[in-house]
């Protein structure tokens, strides 16, 4: 199978299509929906209602353009007394910040669509490499295009692939260096890690799994006694251009947009915060990563409620959460990944486990031992692993083809019943 898009190949046209409506359905209403919002300059005006952490991120990216912020119930913006183009948020890195801002900057503060459009285009290209990503690591022809669909049609990855938050852009950046370590441009791949770093610190993940994934493959493919001094020059080289692209990028970004004189005060901030974000679980909208199996402790990003007479109902429901008919299916597929890796050692089925592993199970000591707070949208992350898991062992097991048309109807059904536009909005 060949790994580049091919438009004579029913498979990759059909890939097209769901891209397409993928495209289609995150554009679709991206302003919606409104509310009078009050600003620091005393003018209050009819513009986007900010979705979840939009509230910190938009306004950040205003201050890095010296606009007014937006003030909350309490009459107070997000961050007080913040220095006109200097980003405020110190404990996440600039770079997905600042992509909002260079949008903002082109299009103006007067809608959603300026906000909200880099994660349109960076979740628009989480698919598509995810696609190709599928190609590059299995000879599976179905495999491809069906975890496609279901990473297309999860409402967490959706969600978020529409509203001014970090997470897609870390996403993104991570599945493009995983695609190019498996197309062997490792140091195209150290450099993708690092710029999901500096989209969000928890892109670092990314580089953790590459490691272990390259590990794994360098111990099944060489004879006994096995040159392991081959491994460690080639991490050598990968963590090296990882760490220079991270820290000279961070220096930069830094100087010019968050007021830090060097990377390194900048990295010790991010660590004490993070370290420092301790708490119970669940309590509120933390939640335990057990939890998220189940999709407990659901986030409500926004809810607009209307009234019809003496009925009430939901108009617009952004909600945090993953479509049950994918997550439900984590524990056996993520079991019959890692069996079937050490049977056959397959790339795909590696890729699965290991990227299920390093992003999800590691805060399983983190929340135990350490009492990080989490919260279930840090799933994100791990869904591609889980839509590719899901794939291959739909295509290993050959069931009927109804059972499988019936299995991708039931995400799309579902997709559609968590759909944030509940009516048409007017």
């Amino acid at each position: 199978m060949k790994p580049n898009l091919d438009l004579k190949d029913i498979y990759d046209r059909l890939f097209l299509v769901i891209l397409s409506v993928d495209v289609v359905l995150r554009m679709l209403w991206l302003d919606r929906p409104y509310g009078s919002m009050k600003f620091t300059d005393g003018v209050t005006r009819e513009t986007s209602s900010l979705i979840f952490d939009e509230w910190y991120y938009v306004n950040v990216a205003r201050i890095i353009l010296g606009l007014p912020q937006s003030v909350g119930g309490n009459g107070l913006p997000p961050y007080v007394n913040a220095t006109p183009g200097l980003d405020p948020n110190h404990e996440h890195p600039p770079l997905a910040k600042l992509l909002i801002a260079l949008s903002m900057y082109f299009l103006g503060d007067s809608s959603g669509y300026a906000w909200r459009l880099p994660s349109v285009i960076f979740g628009s290209l989480a698919i598509l490499v995810f696609y190709l990503l599928m190609k590059r690591i299995t000879n599976h022809r179905m495999v491809p295009l069906v975890a496609t669909f279901l990473l297309s049609f999860d409402n967490l990855v959706f969600v978020h692939s529409r509203i001014a938050t970090l997470d897609i852009f870390g996403l993104s950046f991570m599945l493009l260096g995983c695609y190019w370590y498996f197309s062997g441009r490792n140091y195209l791949s150290a450099i993708a890690m690092a710029l999901s770093t500096l989209a969000k610190i928890t892109g670092a993940a990314g580089f953790f799994a590459i490691a272990v994934i390259h590990a794994a493959k360098f111990a099944a493919s060489q004879p006994k006694p096995r040159p392991w001094d081959q491994f460690f020059s080639w991490f050598e080289k990968y963590i090296g251009v990882f760490a220079a692209t991270f820290l000279i990028l961070l220096a930069v970004f830094d100087r010019l947009w968050v007021g830090y004189s060097n990377p390194f005060t900048h990295m010790q901030f991010i660590l004490n915060y993070s370290t420092a974000l301790t708490s119970s679980c669940p309590n509120g909208i933390i939640s335990c990563p057990w939890q998220w199996l189940i999709n407990q402790v659901q986030i409500p990003y926004l809810t607009v409620s209307v009234s019809s007479g003496s009925t009430r109902y939901d108009s617009i429901a952004f909600l945090g959460a993953i479509n049950p008919a994918i997550l439900y299916l984590t524990i056996p597929v993520m079991a019959y990944s890692a069996y079937q890796y050490f049977k056959r050692k397959e790339d795909l089925t590696l890729f699965a486990f290991v990227w299920f592993a390093v992003t999800y199970l590691s805060y399983y000591p983190l929340v135990i031992v350490g009492h990080r707070v989490t919260y279930l949208f840090y799933f994100l992350s791990t869904i591609p692993a889980l839509c590719g898991g899901i794939a291959y062992m739909i295509a290993d097991q050959n069931p009927p083809k109804l059972v499988v048309i019936f299995y991708l109807a039931v995400v799309a059904v579902s997709f559609y019943l968590m759909f944030p536009f509940k009516i048409v909005p007017s």
